[in-house]
């Protein structure tokens, strides 16, 4: 063993969604690396030159996979490891995209977080993704829940709400999407195959709208205007407040 040089590898799997200050939570369970040494690998200057990311940090650029790491491995090869893995699937996904701007690249990355926390359907995820972009031509504020469970469990550091109040959506954040028009400054998760794929490829609709339509499937129901979904969101939410 000592000749061979052989470690015991550890398996990490980093679910779709998960934020950074979640996945270094999990490192340091795991035993792989500190949250805090994680966090500062992930706020690196060098790493962020070497992937031309234009933020503050690599949130929403470390790709949900399963990996396999030595105990006390640096933080900062589990860091390139992940990014690197997210531009290799990224040019699976969108192949055009390598090609962009980075501040372009930046704003599709922050689209594909949301989409991730937002989607529970594959197939509506290109959906999701189309009322965002369709709210954004119109300089719509976004409305995004996860945005808002963003700022109070990453940026507060307060447990996930069980339900978001009136004094949750008033939050003076530029991550508040209820607050303010345009995309938040960064991606609020690590957005898997699906998310990218939708925040890359939107479908073409007319929706600017979507409710969830049942809790149990995560079907959500989409509308062109605001009649159509506040009748959507009395009917349906009746509907489970009934029972079905």
């Amino acid at each position: 063993l000592l000749v061979a040089g052989y470690q015991e590898q550890v398996k990490l799997t980093i679910p779709e969604g998960w934020s950074l200050k979640k996945i270094a939570r999990y490192m340091e369970e795991k035993e792989i690396a500190t949250r805090e040494d994680f966090l500062e690998a992930a706020s690196s200057q060098v790493l962020l030159d070497q992937f031309g990311i234009p933020a503050e940090n690599l949130e929403g650029y470390l790709f949900p996979d399963t990996y396999y790491f030595p105990r006390s491995y640096p933080a900062y090869g589990v860091v390139e490891e992940m990014a690197e893995n997210f531009f290799r699937r990224l040019k699976e996904i969108a192949p055009e995209a390598l090609d962009w701007d980075r501040e372009q690249l930046h704003r599709r990355i922050i689209m594909a977080s949301i989409v991730e926390r937002e989607y529970r359907r594959a197939e509506e995820a290109p959906l999701i993704a189309s009322v965002f972009y369709n709210r954004l031509d119109y300089n719509i504020g976004l409305e995004s829940c996860a945005t808002l469970g963003y700022i109070i469990t990453d940026i507060q550091n307060k447990p996930h709400p069980e339900f978001l109040t009136a004094q949750d959506k008033s939050i003076d954040s530029p991550y508040n999407t209820y607050k303010w028009a345009g995309l938040p400054p960064g991606p609020i998760s690590s957005p898997g195959a699906v998310a990218l794929n939708a925040a890359f490829h939107p479908a073409d609709t007319e929706f600017y709208y979507f409710v969830l339509k049942d809790p149990q499937t995560g079907e959500h129901y989409f509308s062109e205007d605001l009649q159509e979904h506040n009748w959507a969101k009395y009917y349906y939410l009746k509907q489970v407040g009934s029972g079905g």
